[in-house]
């Protein structure tokens, strides 16, 4: 997986003007977002408490546009992240198309149609989805993370050793979940391109199905095909579907602590109320990058998958073209040897590595087995 995840990072890297200015961007929403936060202590300790709303109007117009800065970041990072991701579609859909006119006629005929065009539509697409939303969101909920456990250790670092230890027990959750996740969406890819290419197949050929009165085989072979896929998508689906639910309890949990014990450090006199209630929508935040990390999760794992299917079809040896044969009169002479000729003998000669070969009407099959690949003999 990280050698696909490092091939299919390489494409995004050739647009590297692009990329940076997303990072730029996604910078600057992170420290919007965080920072944004750090202005509830002082307005509410300076103005709503003491009831002084002299200068309350100017900080929430500062807020406001701290607020609206981010959104605006927001927005142009991910327009900006659509073309990078697009014109990256476009380049692998370019290298698998090109790289199959270049493949033998053996490749084709070990791999059903159905499953090639897997490639192009079920694959590429989960691609497709994975880079023009999950990377972003990756990235600025990892920096939003970092920001927001900085600001929480400068509040308070005992609350924020309790919270980062509820944190880790997530993250060992959620790796645990996704490598069971991540084998099951590499299952399902596989088994929807093994479907769809018994699909056309079939299809393609109903007339000889109808002919051979092969109907009841193409259903239960059919049906067997559609089960295999039905139990990977199961299996995909239920570890994706349960780590966004438990990642939530979790971080539900993680906040009715952190409530409890903030009241208390409050009523000590450690901290204050603006502050408590700044730590508390910290505490929020920081839960949210690692549950939004997991619901990507899902969509990068099965774009992880497609991408290793992709990747697989463009590391094929591509058929060596020999050139073409020119065929040469030639006279035998008595002793066999065979030497060109300017006018026509009736015997013709091929040059193979710089030796004339005779072309002879001689065909012979001897213990002849045939399979479109070596696992499945047919004849």
């Amino acid at each position: 997986m990280k050698h696909t995840l490092g091939r299919l990072m390489g494409y995004l890297g050739k647009h590297k003007l692009g990329l940076v200015l997303v990072i730029i961007f996604i910078i600057i929403n992170s420290v919007a977002m965080v920072g944004s936060v750090a202005f509830l202590s002082p307005i509410i300790n300076n103005y709503i408490l003491p009831g002084d709303f002299s200068g309350l109007a100017r900080e929430l117009t500062l807020l406001g546009s701290i607020f609206l800065l981010g959104s605006v970041s927001s927005y142009v990072y991910a327009r900006i992240m659509v073309h990078i991701a697009q014109k990256s579609i476009h380049e692998i859909r370019s290298d698998l198309f090109n790289k199959m006119q270049k493949l033998s006629i053996k490749y084709f005929d070990s791999h059903t149609h159905g499953d090639l065009m897997s490639l192009y539509t079920n694959d590429i697409e989960s691609i497709s989805e994975a880079l023009n939303n999950s990377v972003t969101n990756v990235i600025a909920s990892s920096l939003s993370f970092i920001g927001v456990i900085v600001m929480m250790i400068v509040i308070n670092p005992i609350l924020t050793l309790i919270t980062l230890s509820i944190l880790g027990v997530m993250i060992l959750l959620m790796k645990k979940i996704g490598k069971q996740s991540g084998r099951y969406f590499g299952m399902q890819q596989m088994r929807m391109a093994n479907l769809n290419g018994y699909i056309e197949e079939m299809i393609e050929g109903q007339k000889v199905v109808k002919v051979f009165c092969h109907e009841e085989k193409a259903i239960e072979q059919f049906e067997k095909l559609n089960e295999e896929l039905r139990e990977a998508s199961t299996g995909a689906q239920t570890f994706a579907g349960s780590m966004m639910p438990l990642m939530g309890n979790v971080s539900h949990i993680n906040f009715a602590i952190n409530c409890c014990l903030g009241a208390v450090f409050t009523i000590a006199g450690i901290l204050n109320l603006g502050t408590l209630i700044a730590y508390l929508q910290y505490v929020r935040q920081v839960s949210q990058p690692v549950t939004q990390v997991s619901q990507q999760m899902n969509v990068i794992i099965a774009a992880l998958a497609g991408a290793e299917r992709i990747f697989k079809v463009l590391d094929e040896e591509p058929e060596v073209d020999n050139g073409t044969v020119t065929l040469a009169k030639v006279t035998v002479k008595e002793d066999g040897r065979l030497e060109e000729a300017d006018h026509y003998t009736g015997h013709w000669a091929w040059n193979k590595n710089g030796e004339l070969v005779e072309l002879k009407g001689d065909v012979k099959f001897d213990n002849v087995v045939f399979g479109y690949n070596e696992e499945k003999t047919i004849l």
